[in-house]
Formats: C-alpha cells, structure tokens, sequence
C-alpha cells in the first residue's frame, strides 16, 4: 500500500524541470529498459513531455509520485493525435526512484495515469510497452488488466545485447477503475 506521505498527482507546469531531472536519472540508471538513450536526451532542450507539461495538455501529462514535494516516479500519458487512432494513448515513461520502489507506487502512478486518460472523450484503449527482461514491470502490467498482444525480437540493443519489446493493450470496456 502506498504511505501516506505520498502524493500522485497530474504535474503542473513550474514541475517539468523536476521530471527532466527524474527522466534523465531513470535513463542513466536503467538504459536497457528505455529506447530513449540519456546522452541523446540530455542534449535536448526540451524532453518529450516538458512542454505537455508546462502547457498543461490534457491529452499529454505526466503523473508524479511526490515524497514531501521531491518527485519520485513518473508515469507519462501520451494520446496519439491522428484522427484514425486518438481513440487510443500509450503509457510511456514509467519509473520509480529505486529508494521507494517495494511500496506500490508504480501500481498507484499506473492506476491514476489510466483513470485519468480514461476520462477523456474518445479514449477507449490504452497501450503499455515492457522490455521483456523486466518481468516485475511485465507482471505489475498484467495484474493491472493488461493483455500482451506481440513481441518485437531484438528491439534495442544496449551495450551489444539485444532486448525484446513487448507489447500490451488495456481495453476501457474491460477495466474496473479500483
């Protein structure tokens, strides 16, 4: 269960610099389970979801686990804006600070990234994405609802190793909001 001492909540635009420094360090720490590499985003003035942040999008936002207002987990919403598929968003960026992993805040930051993408008009599935490696990501996934539907072989490759993607879909009609 999540301590009371941690809030989830929907960043807000002063926080996209605290994102940035939590994305950079996620990047840093685990590159074998993020197609984004830290050295390229490190160079980018602007990560992916600064400026959804700072403008406050409602079809691009980042959820933040807070302890005592220091941001230590994101989870990150992104709709696809092509007519013939924004009935569909993906989850992106899911990480937790190893220091406050082992306490269900990735579960909670998952859990009000979906209910939050889910309140929006025309949002009927959400897609998830897990390195196949990382089997707690992979269950926490599954315990959620969602189902794995492909695998893309030799996905990235860190370090001269290869890594498979897998690929999983959330259907709105199929989810119990808890």
């Amino acid at each position: 269960m999540v301590r009371m001492d941690i809030e989830i909540r929907k960043l807000k635009p002063k926080e996209s610099i605290f994102y940035r420094e939590l994305r950079l360090k996620c990047l840093k720490k685990y590159p074998m389970y993020f197609t984004s590499n830290y050295h390229d985003e490190k160079a980018k003035e602007k990560l992916f979801f600064q400026t959804y942040i700072e403008k406050s999008d409602v079809n691009n936002f980042v959820i933040g686990a807070f302890m005592n207002d220091t941001l230590i987990g994101i989870s990150g919403f992104n709709r696809y804006d092509r007519t013939k598929i924004n009935h569909k968003g993906r989850i992106i960026q899911v990480y937790v600070n190893p220091d406050y992993q082992g306490r269900q805040i990735g579960l909670s930051l998952i859990k009000v990234t979906i209910d939050e993408a889910f309140k929006k008009k025309g949002i009927e599935q959400i897609e998830i994405d897990v390195i196949s490696t990382n089997k707690h990501a992979e269950k926490l996934y599954k315990k959620i609802g969602f189902i794995e539907y492909g695998i893309q072989k030799n996905f990235i490759k860190v370090g001269g190793i290869y890594y498979d993607h897998k690929m999983m879909m959330l259907f709105k009609n199929q989810y119990t909001s808890s």
